[in-house]
């Protein structure tokens, strides 16, 4: 029997998707996530235990540690590799295997895919327990690509006349593991609000050797309007006194919405009042809104999709629900469709926030000029082509202006005020929407 464990629950769901088609003669072959099992138990009847540890032995250092002296002591070799492109000297040092077949180990997994793990699985089974089945040396997946939605029926790059195109860029470690399926349900829901989808597999946004970053070079190639996104930041920097710079966004012209994908499933999700997680909160709203992305909903979980208590432990995939995915799609497709109008034809809305209860506390940002900032803005506006009929002279103007609006300094409206009001409703209509919603 081979054991394989990770960290990464990706390369668990690449492996489920390959023993059915593994030859008879290998044996079983069973998995466990690290966070979830120590594995020394699947030791005992194992022939062979392959890890890989994302992050390196710290990752899983204890439970790392028991599982070699568990190998050790029933004589059980062992294939430890990291989760880099470059060797891991510390795992590999701990492999009881010849280091020539660690680092081949390495390279399958290095490669990534479910056709490589099958064929990780026939080398080490021939070379380490020596069945003689045969195997194919690693086939590399590209670093970045147009996914084509296989197994899905549909396209991954059909366009239709006078429809948007958004593209929905994602990690190659979820192509990789076939873990797919959110993906297609938002080029599906893109496609139901009227876009034309075309997603794109990328290792990073990182910005390589000359300064560009591939997939998002790959959306301006298929003329993306707009881009979904749930990778983390770009190489964003800060350039001192000329603000906040961020490869290859910058130059891509066009919205790019963070979709967050939550680290929890969406019934952990629900019944947290906070909804994401800390780190969720850190790496899809934080620091996304320093690259100036736009936020999106919450559309993805992730869930329990097979306990696999025979083969070692539960796997857990990344679900799109429905309704978050058609509420992202919509919001992506107005984006799209905002792009392909001229600045001159839009109409943008300058918001400043107003808490109560005084008019001090009108655009109020601890430490920043909101007026002079709101200043500065509408005259790149203006510059740019928008539609501003009137900029205010300074902030002062500008803030004296609202402030002779409606404020919070008294808690009813005079008539007067009352008068200039946009709009108003009637307190009976109010009190009965009022009154359906949830206690």
């Amino acid at each position: 029997m081979i054991v394989f464990g990770s960290n990464a629950d990706t390369e668990l769901l690449a492996l489920r998707s390959v023993v059915d088609d593994l030859p008879g003669e290998l044996g079983p072959v069973r998995w466990f996530h690290t966070d979830r099992d120590d594995g020394r138990d699947l030791v005992a009847g194992a022939s062979l235990v392959v890890v890989r540890l994302l992050g390196g032995a710290s990752a899983w250092e204890k439970g790392f540690s028991a599982l070699g002296a568990t190998c050790a002591a029933r004589r059980v070799a062992l294939v430890a590799v990291g989760g880099e492109a470059a060797l891991d000297a510390e795992l590999l040092g701990a492999s009881t295997v010849p280091s020539g077949v660690a680092a081949q180990a390495h390279r399958y997994l290095a490669a990534g895919g479910p056709a490589n793990l099958a064929q990780l699985v026939r080398f080490l089974s021939d070379t380490v327990l020596m069945t003689g089945c045969g195997f194919e040396p690693p086939a590399p997946v590209a670093d970045v690509g147009v996914w084509d939605g296989a197994g899905l029926g549909r396209p991954g790059a059909e366009r239709h006349a006078g429809r948007p195109t958004v593209a929905v860029v994602f990690y190659r470690a979820h192509l990789v593991a076939g873990n797919t399926t959110y993906i297609g349900a938002l080029c599906d829901a893109l496609d139901q609000a009227g876009a034309d989808a075309v997603a794109i597999w990328t290792y990073s946004l990182r910005p390589d050797g000359e300064g560009k970053v591939p997939a998002l070079a790959l959306c301006r190639h298929h003329g993306a309007d707009a881009v979904i996104t749930s990778t983390l930041a770009a190489g964003s920097s800060f350039r001192g006194g000329d603000g906040w710079e961020v490869v290859g966004l910058d130059e891509l012209g066009v919205a790019v919405i963070q979709a967050p994908a939550s680290s929890r499933s969406r019934a952990e999700w629900m019944e947290d009042d906070a909804g994401l997680s800390p780190l969720d909160v850190a790496m899809n709203v934080a620091v996304p809104e320093f690259d100036g992305r736009v936020v999106g909903p919450t559309f993805a979980f992730k869930e329990v999709v097979d306990d696999a208590s025979a083969a070692g432990g539960e796997i857990v995939a990344t679900r799109a629900d429905p309704e978050r995915a058609g509420r992202l799609a919509a919001l992506a497709v107005r984006l799209a469709r905002l792009a392909q109008l001229p600045n001159e034809g839009k109409r943008v809305a300058l918001v400043l926030s107003a808490y109560p209860t005084q008019r001090s506390r009108l655009g109020n940002a601890v430490g920043l000029d909101t007026p002079a900032s709101a200043i500065d803005l509408l005259h790149r506006m203006r510059a740019e082509g928008y539609r501003v009929e009137r900029v205010p002279q300074d902030g002062d103007t500008l803030m004296a202006e609202l402030a002779a609006g409606f404020t919070y300094d008294r808690p009813a409206l005079s008539s007067g005020e009352a008068a200039r009001a946009a709009g108003s409703l009637p307190s009976a209509r109010y009190l009965e929407w009022f009154a359906t919603l949830p206690e």
